[in-house]
C-alpha cells in the first residue's frame, strides 16, 4: 500500500480544542505563567506563576514537584488520569552562557516504582518552551483516541489534534513533524519532537524521546528522558507526539560563516565520488531491501564509496524506511564507518600506551610534515588520509602503523618516507 505524504498526513488531521495565546517577554528567567492540558477533557489553560512558587520552588525540579502536588492526592497511581507529566526548564532555560541550560526535567509518577521520579534529557523543548512564554507544561487526564499536541509560538496558537496517520515509532514520528511544520530547511532546526515510541505501550520504563534537528547532517535525532518510565506515562495518556514550534529569533548558523571554516572544509576530489541511486538500489537489492540488513548494505556502500555519503543515507531510507537518524547513528557509532571521504590510502599511526612510549607523537608528526596535512585531514589529491588511533591491538609491535589493511610494526622515524614512497609506487 502507498504510503502517505507529509501534506496528506497533515489533510487528515482533525483539530479537538484550540486555544490562541501571546508570547511575553521574559523577566529575570521567568515568563511567570505555566500551560495545562487536559486530554480527558481537551482542555487548554494557561495559569500564572505566583512569587511564592519561584521562591520556595526554584528550578526545573521545583517547579515540577509544586505542580504535581497540586494535582495527586494519596490514592494516584501511574495509570490515573490525574497523574500529571510535567515539564519544565528552570529560570536558566535557554541561557547558552551556562552548560546543561538546554535541559528539560520530566516528572511524573513513575510506572515502575509507583512513586514520584524525575528524569531530565536535552535538546531543544524546554528552551522553546521557555522562549514561547511557559516556564512549565502539566499534561493529565487520558484521551480516548491517539491525538497530538501543538504550541506553535509563531503564530501564537496551541491545538490538540487527532493524527492517524503518523508513525508511533519515536525516529520516525519526529522525522514526519519536523518535516510536517517546517517552513524551510533551516527553519527544522525550530522544531522540537516529544515521542515515546511504539513499545511504550508494553513496558512499564519506557522512555521519552526528544528531538532536535541536526543542520550539519540534515537530520532529525532524538535525546532520552530514560528514567521512571516516563514514556509509558506518555503513551497511556494517548498521546503520539508533543510538537513545539519556536520562535526565529536568530539566523541560522552555518560554519561557511565561521573565520575557523578552513579546519573543516573537505576539500573536493575528484576520486570522492557518492554512488548514484541505480548503484544503491542494486547494493540494497542483494540484500532483499531488508531493513534487518541495512549494515551490510552500509558495509558495502563505504567499501565502493569509500565513506558514507549523505545521497547513500537518503537512499538507504527511501529503500528500506529505515529513519535518517537511526542510519546516522549506525554511521557514527561504528568505527569502520565514516561520513567523511578518506583517501584511497588511509594510514593510522597508532598513540596508545605502549606505542606513545617508543615516540608515536614523533611518527605522527613526521607523516604530517612528509604529507603536507594535519592528522585527521586528506591530501587535496584524494590519495592519503592520516588518522591517529587510540590502539590497534598489536602492543608487541610498538610503535604500529596500519595503512588500510597493511599491519606495519616495530616503525622508526626514518621509515616514514619510504612507507609514503611505497604506497606511491616509487619504491623505497
Amino acid at each position: 500500500m502507498r504510503e502517505k505524504t507529509i501534506l496528506e498526513m497533515q489533510k487528515n488531521h482533525t483539530v479537538l480544542n484550540e486555544q490562541s495565546f501571546e508570547p511575553v517577554i521574559l523577566q529575570r528567567g521567568y515568563a511567570n505563567r505555566t500551560l495545562h492540558i487536559d486530554l480527558s477533557k481537551r482542555s487548554i489553560e494557561i495559569r500564572p506563576v505566583t512569587e511564592r512558587m519561584k521562591e520556595l520552588w526554584t528550578g526545573g525540579k521545583g517547579f515540577d514537584l509544586w505542580l504535581m502536588f497540586q494535582e495527586i492526592d494519596a490514592n494516584t497511581r501511574w495509570d490515573s488520569p490525574e497523574n500529571p507529566l510535567c515539564m519544565s526548564s528552570g529560570p536558566l532555560g535557554g541561557v547558552a552562557s551556562f552548560p546543561g541550560s538546554g535541559k528539560t526535567i520530566v516528572t511524573s509518577i513513575s510506572p515502575a516504582t509507583e512513586s514520584i521520579m524525575d528524569s531530565n534529557v536535552g535538546g531543544y523543548f524546554g528552551p522553546y518552551l521557555k522562549f514561547a512564554g511557559f516556564d512549565a507544561l502539566v499534561i493529565t487526564g487520558k484521551s480516548d483516541t491517539d491525538v497530538s499536541v501543538f504550541i506553535d509560538a509563531t503564530h501564537g496558537r496551541i491545538s490538540i489534534e487527532k493524527t492517524p496517520d503518523e508513525a508511533f515509532d519515536a525516529h520516525v514520528v519526529c522525522e514526519q513533524f519536523t518535516e510536517m511544520y517546517a517552513d524551510s530547511e533551516d527553519d527544522k532546526r525550530n522544531i522540537a519532537v516529544v515521542a515515546a515510541g511504539s513499545a511504550a505501550d508494553h513496558v512499564w520504563i519506557g522512555v521519552l524521546n526528544f528531538s532536535f534537528y541536526d543542520w550539519r547532517r540534515k537530520v532529525t535525532r532524538v535525546k532520552q528522558a530514560g528514567r521512571g518510565g516516563m514514556g509509558t506515562v506518555f503513551r497511556d495518556k494517548k498521546l503520539k507526539a508533543l510538537v513545539i514550534k519556536n520562535q526565529d529569533f536568530t539566523p541560522a548558523w552555518t560554519i561557511v560563516d565561521q573565520p575557523f571554516v578552513d579546519e573543516f572544509r573537505i576539500q573536493p576530489a575528484a576520486t570522492w565520488k557518492p554512488l548514484d541511486p541505480a548503484e544503491i538500489e542494486a547494493i540494497a537489492a542483494k540484500w532483499s531491501n531488508d531493513p534487518e540488513y541495512v549494515i551490510e548494505m552500509m558495509q558495502d556502500i563505504q567499501d565502493r564509496e569509500r565513506y558514507i555519503s549523505r545521497e547513500a543515507i537518503d537512499e538507504l531510507n527511501r529503500i528500506t524506511g529505515v529513519p535518517k537518524s537511526r542510519l546516522y547513528h549506525i554511521a557514527t557509532f561504528y568505527g569502520a564507518f565514516t561520513l567523511r571521504p578518506v583517501g584511497e590510502c588511509v594510514i593510522q599511526v597508532c598513540v596508545g600506551t605502549a606505542c606513545h612510549v617508543k615516540g608515536a607523537a614523533r611518527i605522527i608528526e613526521t607523516f604530517e610534515r612528509e604529507l603536507g596535512i594535519s592528522r585527521g585531514h586528506t591530501t587535496e589529491d584524494g590519495r592519503f588520509t592520516l588518522e591517529a588511533v587510540a590502539c590497534l591491538g598489536c602492543c608487541s609491535l610498538a610503535p604500529v602503523v596500519k595503512i588500510n589493511d597493511e599491519i606495519i610494526g616495530n616503525v622508526k622515524v626514518s621509515d616514514v618516507a619510504g612507507i609514503i614512497r611505497k604506497q606511491r609506487g616509487e619504491g623505497r
